[in-house]
């Protein structure tokens, strides 16, 4: 399924952000359930108002950075370009 959170202002935009997700079984508590996304693309630093996050919300999204990097710099290693892009998207915040 997908998660799709957005901001709508009502006769003028909206911003949307869509994630794949599957739910599966909690990894470390048994009797539990949680998602795994499996979207692996940095979101826009220039879009986020890190003043606005938490720092839980701030730890969650460079986790995130971590494995999006992980995933995307091997298949990247040819494009230099891309590959420094996806870089500067995933900077620690």
């Amino acid at each position: 399924m997908s998660d799709e959170p957005g901001y709508y202002k009502d006769g003028e935009f909206g911003i949307r952000i869509e994630n794949v997700i599957a739910c599966q079984k909690h990894p470390k508590h048994p009797n539990f359930l949680c998602w795994k996304n499996f979207t692996v693309a940095p979101y826009c630093r220039e879009l986020i108002n890190f003043d606005l996050l938490t720092e839980e919300q701030k730890n969650h999204l460079n986790t995130f950075y971590k494995r999006v990097l992980k995933e995307l710099k091997p298949l990247l290693k040819d494009d230099k370009r891309a590959l420094e892009y996806v870089k500067r998207q995933c900077a620690p915040i």
